[in-house]
């Protein structure tokens, strides 16, 4: 009679000779098996609803997220899904960020870089818009994500680049001022660009092509106001008009507003600027800045602001070397072309807060991430 040993090893001998004999059966057995056993794990562990998969999605930082994309389909789609960037967006951490600010008073610029080669243009929603130091390139980064979209060569002479974006649609456009000389004259105009859709940039000129444009000014689009402007100074027999063609980046539609005649006895020494996102005309008068702001091209409406300039008490020669350059916030920034410096005026404080003069100078700040992706965006590195 055999050992239980005995029984033990005859048994072991005859399940290897059932594997050697039937391997596929006995795969087939061991995928049910395991079939079953998660089965049964997914029966202990109810499957949570996707609205809160979502909610605890939308806290995580986009690092995570981009992995997550592999997961499935359905996580995938939502990450895609810009409503759910949208929410991400505002419960995200801001990421910080450090940049090289470079000031060339004498040239009326300033250059940051984000990266080396790049200089920043604008940002929105977590994408910047940059051109190449070394080439007329321009692209569209995810700083976040480490995602480039190169735009195509505009072609031609072209300025004033911009970019808008809707965060509830994905849609983004890019816009830029060009123009071209047709016979002794010169066509001006705005070309536009849609991410994802366009391959080459598309023009629309301007509705009036102005002959005697005394001084002409161009500014780029802001996602704020959706719009970019062509600012001329235009002869008008023996006097002068200011006229601002604006065309929607949406829509595509022109708008021309005049400035109301006799808000400035010379409009040949108006000075034309961005008062934070808007257009701006002004001249000093005396010890003020008194300025006309478009808020709304649209409707052809003009704000009136008079900024007391204080400091030209004690320095009255200074008001026929300054002229009004940008205004971001509550700080005005008045170009010296003589002593070639800028300064930064508080107008709440009324008092200057800072001269720049050429310098370079490493800044950080804080910035909020995105998962935004537009059509054509690669990987950076």
């Amino acid at each position: 009679m055999p050992s239980t040993k005995d029984c033990c090893e005859l048994s072991d001998h005859s399940h290897n000779v059932n594997l050697r004999q039937n391997p596929a059966g006995t795969v087939e057995t061991q995928a049910r098996a395991l079939s079953i056993k998660r089965k049964k794990v997914s029966d202990a562990v109810p499957e949570l609803p996707f609205d809160i998969i979502s909610e605890i999605l939308s806290w995580l930082p986009v690092d995570s997220l981009l992995r997550f994309k592999c997961v499935c389909k359905k996580w995938r789609s939502l990450l895609l899904d810009y409503n759910f960037i949208a929410k991400h967006m505002v419960r995200a951490s801001p990421l910080q960020l450090s940049y090289k600010k470079e000031w060339e008073p004498n040239k009326l610029i300033n250059t940051i870089l984000y990266e080396a080669n790049f200089k920043h243009i604008s940002g929105v929603a977590g994408l910047f818009l940059e051109e190449s130091l070394t080439s007329r390139v321009f692209r569209i980064r995810n700083f976040a994500t480490h995602q480039v979209l190169y735009l195509p060569d505009a072609n031609g002479k072209t300025s004033a680049v911009g970019f808008v974006f809707d965060s509830s649609t994905g849609e983004c456009k890019a816009a830029c001022f060009h123009w071209k000389q047709v016979g002794v004259r010169y066509e001006v105009g705005f070309k536009v660009l849609s991410i994802g859709k366009d391959d080459q940039w598309r023009t629309l000129k301007l509705p009036k092509q102005n002959g005697q444009v005394f001084v002409g000014q161009y500014f780029t689009a802001t996602n704020e106001e959706g719009a970019a402007h062509a600012v001329e100074i235009i002869r008008d027999g023996q006097d002068f008009k200011l006229e601002v063609q604006s065309v929607d980046i949406w829509s595509e539609c022109f708008t021309i507003t005049t400035l109301p005649r006799g808000a400035f006895l010379d409009l040949k020494r108006v000075a034309v600027f961005r008062w934070n996102y808007y257009i701006a005309v002004a001249h000093i008068v005396e010890e003020s800045l008194n300025v006309l702001v478009l808020e709304d091209f649209k409707e052809h409406k003009w704000r009136k602001v008079i900024v007391p300039l204080k400091f030209l008490k004690d320095n009255p020669g200074l008001k026929d070397e300054i002229r009004p350059h940008q205004v971001w916030l509550n700080d005005l920034r008045l170009h010296n072309a003589v002593k070639k410096n800028i300064l930064v005026y508080d107008m709440e404080r009324k008092v200057i807060k800072v001269t720049h003069t050429n310098s370079t100078e490493k800044i950080y700040e804080f910035r909020k991430p995105s998962l935004v992706t537009l059509k054509g965006m690669k990987n950076e590195y």
